[in-house]
């Protein structure tokens, strides 16, 4: 089975207050990882255009046992776990120098045809190329992601041009932006996001006004869980999300 790695160095502008890497960070780590990977194998992005497909993300799913810190080295592995029509499964760990795992994440894609707009099978030499790996990064299941009908806190954007990606649209990592802009002070300031899920329903272009939307979905005292939904100027739902908090020592 095919397994690929990428090595990362953490640079000064990824990091937060506390010298860690930040999620947003994280999320272009895998991001990178998956586009190497689909590239060594013959599947890159400019292949894939040529041909008129592309894969778009649909869900994420990740934990942080730990966070590396500026500086730090580490290494992202992934593999894809298994093909089905047009959805892909694939799978991250994130270790340090040493090769410990202090993270890690699963996601969910769709090969999509980009003059329809609609999804399109994997072609099975596709998957031969990769090599599909049913193990699973972590037990986990990508399940509906709910949030209470009002929120108690909210943030309004728009959406710049520094925020759209290759596809013309708004980049995956700006959707968890602008989730984490909607957490309150206290929580940020004081907790570690320890995971968090992303589904991404619609998607954004540029000059769009969108709303972040946060209520509490659990609050135990030094853990600490959030619904997040992301909707446009028509309040459609384009993404969901939950993140969880646990107190820092």
């Amino acid at each position: 089975m095919k397994h690929y790695s990428k090595n990362f160095e953490v640079q000064y502008y990824e990091i937060n207050k506390y010298r860690e890497a930040t999620p947003i960070s994280i999320l272009n780590y895998l991001e990178e990882t998956a586009i190497s990977h689909s590239d060594s194998v013959g599947y890159g992005m400019e292949r894939l255009y040529d041909d008129g497909v592309a894969w778009v993300l649909n869900r994420w799913h990740v934990v942080i046992d730990k966070y590396p810190m500026w500086s730090d080295k580490i290494t992202i592995e992934t593999w894809p776990s298994g093909f089905e029509r047009f959805y892909a499964n694939r799978e991250f760990l994130i270790k340090d120098s040493e090769q410990n795992i202090i993270g890690k994440a699963a996601s969910l894609w769709i090969f999509l045809n980009i003059n329809s707009r609609r999804p399109a099978r994997i072609p099975a030499e596709m998957g031969v190329a990769y090599g599909i790996d049913p193990q699973r990064s972590f037990d986990y299941s990508f399940g509906k992601l709910d949030m209470a009908d009002s929120s108690f806190i909210g943030r309004d954007f728009c959406i710049k041009k520094s925020d759209i990606d290759t596809n013309n649209h708004v980049n995956n990592a700006i959707y968890l932006d602008w989730m984490l802009e909607s957490v309150p002070d206290e929580i940020y300031n004081n907790f570690m996001l320890v995971s968090f899920e992303i589904q991404y329903k619609k998607e954004l272009t540029y000059g769009a006004k969108v709303h972040s939307g946060c209520s509490v979905a659990q609050c135990k005292g030094m853990e600490q869980v959030f619904f997040h939904k992301i909707t446009n100027e028509s309040s459609i739902e384009c993404a969901l999300g939950r993140t969880r908090w646990i107190h820092r020592v």
